[in-house]
């Protein structure tokens, strides 16, 4: 209705393990041969040519390029999140703030935010952090609410709430992607988990947490069929998207909330999409 929405997609089903980025819980018991449901995705939001901001259920993909992002992704289980957009001229400015989940009383949650810098046609370049911070029986926490705070401020200087651990997580990435007369895109994202700087990191058992993709991609027209050729590139460290504590580790529901194959991996892939217009 002008320029509020609302979209929900529920799913029941008679097999959990039969679908896509499905993590509701089976039941013993089966109710019209269907044994467990779940909704995937479902909120409200409101969009005008400046803001938007949206509270709901869903998963956020933060990165350059088509299947190639890193710390979250559309591949990962759905949570709930506020989401706050702002855009001004050749600029984006995104943030988002949700609930991951609960083990042994260990409350889970995820920020992020990140600023875009765009053309409006052909080049986008992105710097963004995203943060999952935990504690037994944490609560919201107010500190990491603001849309521009810093995790190294805020962890440093003491800034966390003090129920729980007090303990968090972040990773740091940089993006960017290129559209070159509308028949070559070039897209990567650089990501930085954890620096190890001295000798004292190194004794300690600390050790770099990075990861990286590249795509490159080209689009051929005859006459109604588009062809796209593209060769993708992704390498993930051992230790990146780990933690000392496992509940700040990247995942949910034990499945990766970004690159699904997780850390310590990496992928080399050629394709071809087809389209027929």
């Amino acid at each position: 209705h002008k320029n509020f929405y609302s979209f929900l997609y529920p799913r029941l089903v008679t097999n959990s393990q039969n679908f896509e980025r499905y993590t509701g819980i089976s039941r013993d018991i089966k109710r019209l041969g269907f044994n467990s449901g779940e909704t995937d995705l479902s909120g409200f939001g409101y969009e005008n040519e400046n803001i938007l901001f949206q509270i709901s259920r869903g998963r956020e993909s933060w990165g350059a390029g088509d299947n190639i992002q890193l710390a979250i992704s559309n591949n990962s289980p759905s949570y709930d999140y506020i989401k706050f957009r702002y855009k001004q001229n050749k600029f984006r400015f995104n943030y988002f703030h949700g609930f991951l989940e609960n083990i042994n009383n260990y409350n889970r949650y995820i920020t992020g935010r990140g600023l875009e810098i765009t053309n409006r046609k052909s080049l986008l370049i992105g710097l963004s952090e995203i943060v999952i911070y935990s504690g037994l029986n944490r609560p919201l926490d107010f500190a990491y609410l603001n849309p521009v705070a810093n995790h190294l401020e805020i962890e440093l200087n003491d800034r966390q709430n003090l129920l729980g651990v007090n303990d968090a997580n972040a990773v740091w990435q940089i993006s960017y992607d290129h559209l070159i007369r509308d028949q070559i895109r070039l897209s990567g994202n650089i990501l930085f988990d954890e620096f190890v700087f001295d000798k004292a990191q190194q004794d300690s058992g600390k050790a770099n947490g990075l990861g990286m993709s590249t795509r490159i991609a080209f689009n051929k027209n005859i006459k109604k069929m588009s062809l796209v050729f593209y060769s993708d590139i992704t390498i993930i460290g051992t230790h990146t998207f780990r933690h000392a504590r496992g509940y700040n580790n990247f995942v949910q529901r034990n499945k990766p909330l970004g690159w699904e194959n997780g850390s310590d991996g990496y992928e080399y892939k050629i394709g071809l999409n087809y389209y027929n217009n």
